[in-house]
């Protein structure tokens, strides 16, 4: 996931070719781009889309990367050159416009499987309870209590999925293992608490912090990153691996078998990463600088940039990404007002999809499922003076299924 310094930085520091580049600020856009509101709407005002800017990167981008301390804040950026870029944000909660052979003008809901993320609003009264009372800052509560409510989600949103022989393919695990805090205010959340007895000089040196909302286009994973995150997750956790301290206490080497991983790496087992993100202020639905989706079925590899983060003990990668040659070709989503109550997932890789198996882009014949969807924080122009600072967390799980069929 993508972190945020605490501060803007204007680093000059430059690439190889001598280019330098500073993390970008989220822009508003022109007043000549209204909200557009649903037309029969007219008592209620629903919202059928808003203008935002977005930070995309230029083609002309080739390799972009920075470091990463052990408390989660990057360091200087290096090799990306910025194109803020005018895009309409849908309204999710009204659907995604069907097929052109379905009946016109019908809609249905956006899925994990088919679109790359989607809604859940079915907390029980008792996990609603559970939630309310957790202090999202400490690390041990949300670990011990909140991660398993995250790999519910995950796993009731994927049930059983049809393998290659047409037989119903079960779910071997679903194991949450990192999170990140973020506001618009991180003052108002506090610091992140932390009692691990057993955390060393470096762990409590390099405690994790509250993160501004990420305000760039991104997906989580590449291709070389995905499958050697997954065998990171059957090794010795890392310094910076939120798991570590409860697994260290628990005598347990790693969070997942080797075994099992090694066969979801050969092809013989589907895997993979999924997001569950939650508004955690109880009182107020998010409004200021909300989360917002690609369809996965409009995105195309020719459009992706490596990111590399270097961390104290591994490098990891994620996507950038371009802007679409043809205006508008990306759609855009967004669920305005999301209340404490829902969770939001988002698909950050499936090997199943199409762009996982080397194919340019997702929804095409014989590659329907989604690998990942683009993502990005944006600054609302239908918030209202005044409201309250988004608060939200980010809960990153991994799923594994039972072997395929041979």
């Amino acid at each position: 996931m993508i972190s945020s310094s605490s501060t803007p930085t204007t680093s000059t520091s430059s690439d190889g070719n001598g280019r330098s580049s500073a993390w970008p600020t989220m822009g508003r856009p022109p007043p000549s781009e209204p909200i557009q509101y649903v037309p029969s709407s007219d008592a209620c005002k629903i919202i059928e889309s808003v203008p935002a800017v977005v930070n995309y990167v230029a083609h002309e981008t080739t390799e972009i990367s920075t470091r990463r301390d052990l408390a989660g804040s990057d360091d200087a950026l290096i090799g990306a050159l910025w194109a803020p870029t005018v895009v309409r944000m849908n309204n999710a909660r009204l659907g995604v416009v069907r097929d052109t052979n379905d009946t016109p003008g019908t809609t249905k809901e956006l899925t994990l499987d088919e679109n790359g993320f989607e809604l859940h609003s079915n907390l029980s009264d008792e996990d609603f309870s559970a939630i309310i009372k957790l202090d999202f800052c400490n690390q041990e509560e949300v670990v011990d209590t909140y991660y398993d409510l995250c790999q519910k989600i995950v796993e009731v949103s994927f049930g059983f999925q049809p393998s290659h022989s047409g037989d119903k393919q079960k779910i071997a695990c679903v194991c949450a293992f990192d999170h990140n805090v973020r506001s618009t205010d991180r003052a108002s959340v506090g610091q992140i608490k932390s009692n691990a007895s057993n955390a060393s000089p470096d762990e409590a040196a390099g405690a994790p912090q509250v993160q501004n909302p990420a305000g760039l286009v991104h997906a989580d994973y590449t291709r070389d990153s995905a499958p050697r995150r997954l065998l990171d997750l059957s090794k010795p956790p890392k310094l910076n691996d939120v798991l570590r301290p409860k697994l260290l206490a628990q005598d347990r080497v790693s969070l997942l078998d080797p075994i099992i991983v090694q066969e979801a790496l050969d092809g013989k087992r589907r895997f993979a990463f999924v997001n569950v993100w939650r508004n955690i202020d109880a009182d107020n639905p998010v409004m200021d600088t909300p989360l917002a989706c690609v369809d996965t079925r409009t995105s195309h590899l020719n459009n992706l940039r490596v990111f590399k983060i270097h961390y104290v003990d591994r490098v990891g990668e994620n996507y950038f990404v371009c802007p679409s040659k043809e205006i508008g070709a990306q759609k855009w989503y967004y669920y305005p007002m999301m209340t404490m109550n829902e969770s939001l997932l988002l698909k950050q890789w499936d090997s199943k999809g199409g762009i996982a198996g080397g194919v340019g882009s997702d929804g095409v014949e014989g590659h329907e499922t989604s690998t990942f969807t683009i993502h990005s924080a944006f600054l609302n122009p239908s918030c209202p003076e005044g409201a309250p600072p988004r608060k939200s967390i980010e809960v990153r799980c991994v799923v594994i299924w039972e072997k395929e069929e041979q």
